[in-house]
């Protein structure tokens, strides 16, 4: 992705910023819930979760790669939270001003509690949700999904909003 960015014009990016505007995160988390069915709709939701979570991070990362034009290895540390604030300070965005930076990083934790820790509240994730401890299972997947899955679209619009701000 780096390489090809290099060789694109100032306008090509800009209108593959602006059609980026047009994505839509949740296709795969969504067919994840409509294949569930009643049986099966926490552990599709908690499933959901995490393809939202990998959709966001692979869009968001294309995004800021090409409008910034950042090498291989800036696009691996954007992945993480320290990282992302850091290269994105450098380029004169405030990261952590960006509407929904905290729901990024909250989508995240879930994501990686269902993945590493089988399902369970982390100290970082208690009390996120009123219904959440840390400790216990995840609870209401479905609650947790509907919440973060309209907040990371609205942030995943804001970053592409500053990218064509800083790229203009």
């Amino acid at each position: 992705m780096t390489d090809s960015s290099a060789s694109l014009s100032d306008i090509e990016i800009l209108d593959i910023l602006h059609s980026m505007k047009d994505d839509v995160l949740n296709t795969e988390a969504q067919e994840i819930i409509r294949n569930g069915g009643k049986a099966g709709r926490q552990e599709a939701h908690k499933q959901a979760l995490v393809a939202l979570n990998q959709s966001f991070e692979e869009k968001f990362v294309e995004a800021v790669v090409l409008a910034l034009g950042l090498n291989d290895a800036q696009a691996k540390k954007i992945r993480y939270k320290k990282d992302r604030i850091r290269i994105l300070k450098a380029r004169g965005i405030d990261y952590l001003e960006i509407d929904g930076a905290e729901t990024a990083q909250v989508l995240s934790q879930v994501a990686q509690a269902i993945v590493r820790e089988d399902a369970v509240v982390t100290h970082d994730l208690h009390n996120i949700f009123p219904f959440w401890k840390e400790g216990w299972p995840m609870v209401q997947f479905d609650n947790v999904y509907k919440i973060l899955e309209d907040d990371i679209s609205i942030h995943y619009q804001a970053t592409l909003d500053e990218l064509l701000k800083k790229h203009n």
